[in-house]
């Protein structure tokens, strides 16, 4: 964990630095695809909007201040419908005005900040997790394609040595021509084979570099070494680690299932009362306390308020179980992603095992093909066997060269893409 902690940090400066070598090998190319993925700007937005949230949180413990203002004209007013002897009576007025400021300040909330802030730092910790899992997918898309490179990489090598063998079979069989010891076709025909080969080695270099291009896409770079390694530095039974390893979907489950049991703890905080000190004070006309006072007056009023509503007609007892099936809803998915997980990492120590087993007869292969070449020649000097037969035998080497290249990648490819499946 260590050594692969210090190789990210070191691929860290790679993309101010360039390359630092020819070659990448598989875990390089997953650490900087991972370091250079828009996938960690995702983490970075998520605690960003988590500390926003969480501050306006902070502040519904300050004094909520509002101010209003209000103008009307009403087709009537208050009045009283007689005068009384020696007193004047102010006429309320029709058009009225008031300006105010409400200031409230909570006492008690029911323990609603408590959970809503523990909502929102678990769903910054769901984001993270979400990358985590996206994480995982990119692993396996770049350990893919690099495989498919290595491939088409070591297939071109084995087809440039057989080439150069064709070139110096073409050389005897020219001096033998030159000679008059062989025919002209037969030195055609050798001439045709390196043509074909030649033809098999630009696909597989175009190919090739086809999938150099995409691979740098997903690393973030603008170019990939030309030359890849086969295997891994880093040591160890991907099925022993996979077993000791937490998956980030696991991680990932459990959050949800935390984020649904906050969801129906708050269920209950809906019958705690809610209270709060209140202070309302302006200028009116007329005083809307005291309508005897018809001109631009001062106002106020100060006061306790409480909120409570001690009846939801079995919608707290519905909601909880609703909350209990979607808990209960992702141990099912749960379930059902270790079933699948289980079997896909069955189906990696499988291939592996079958594309080792096959090497040893790849080599038995090859060994026997290669004896079968050295008598060919022998026979084509002599007459016996004809150049197009050569060819044919020399054909079956390559062939039998290209899959032991072939089996031994995809063994390391099952070993790796059990590791690209793990979280570092």
């Amino acid at each position: 964990m260590k050594t692969t902690t210090l190789t990210t940090l070191a691929l860290c400066f790679l993309p101010f630095l360039g390359w630092a070598t020819d070659t990448l090998t598989v875990e390089q190319c997953r650490a900087i695809a991972l370091q250079n993925s828009p996938l960690q700007q995702k983490k970075l937005y998520a605690e960003t909007v988590s500390a926003l949230q969480i501050r306006n949180l902070r502040s519904n413990s300050l004094p909520r201040i509002q101010v209003g203002a209000q103008a009307t004209w009403q087709s009537d007013v208050f009045g009283l419908p007689f005068n009384f002897p020696g007193s004047d009576i102010p006429e309320v007025p029709k058009d009225q005005y008031k300006l105010s400021v409400d200031v409230a300040q909570r006492i008690w909330d029911g323990g609603t900040d408590r959970h809503v802030r523990q909502q929102r730092e678990l769903e910054r910790e769901l984001a993270a997790a979400q990358v985590d899992v996206d994480a995982i997918s990119l692993r396996e898309i770049v350990t893919d394609l690099y495989f498919k490179a290595l491939l088409l990489q070591e297939s071109e090598a084995v087809l440039v040595a057989s080439k150069k063998d064709l070139q110096t079979r073409l050389k005897q069989t020219e001096a033998a021509v030159s000679e008059g010891i062989a025919l002209r076709t037969s030195a055609d025909q050798i001439k045709i084979q390196v043509l074909k080969t030649d033809q098999q080695i630009a696909a597989t270099q175009s190919d090739h570099q086809a999938l150099l291009e995409i691979l740098a896409k997903w690393v973030g770079q603008n170019v990939v070494p030309a030359t890849l390694v086969a295997g891994s530095s880093k040591a160890g039974n991907p099925a022993a680690e996979a077993s000791s390893t937490v998956r980030p979907e696991h991680t990932l489950f459990s959050l949800q299932q935390r984020s649904l049991q906050i969801g129906k703890d708050a269920l209950g905080l809906r019958a705690q009362p809610r209270i709060e000190a209140f202070v309302q004070g302006g200028i009116g006309r007329p005083n809307p306390f005291n309508f005897f006072e018809t001109g631009f007056e001062p106002f106020y009023l100060v006061g306790l308020r409480a909120f409570w509503m001690p009846i939801d007609w079995g919608n707290k007892r519905r909601e909880a179980q609703v909350f209990d099936i979607q808990i209960k809803n992702l141990d099912v998915q749960r379930q059902f992603f270790d079933q699948r997980l289980e079997t896909s990492a069955l189906k990696d120590q499988q291939d592996e095992a079958k594309w080792r087993a096959q090497l040893a007869q790849d080599d038995a292969i090859i060994a026997l093909q290669a004896d079968i070449i050295q008598r060919a020649d022998t026979q084509v000097k002599n007459g016996v066997m004809t150049v197009t037969d050569y060819l044919t035998q020399l054909n079956l080497l390559t062939q039998a060269q290209l899959n032991r290249k072939t089996h031994e990648i995809q063994a390391v490819q099952a070993v790796e893409m059990q590791r690209a499946k793990m979280r570092d």
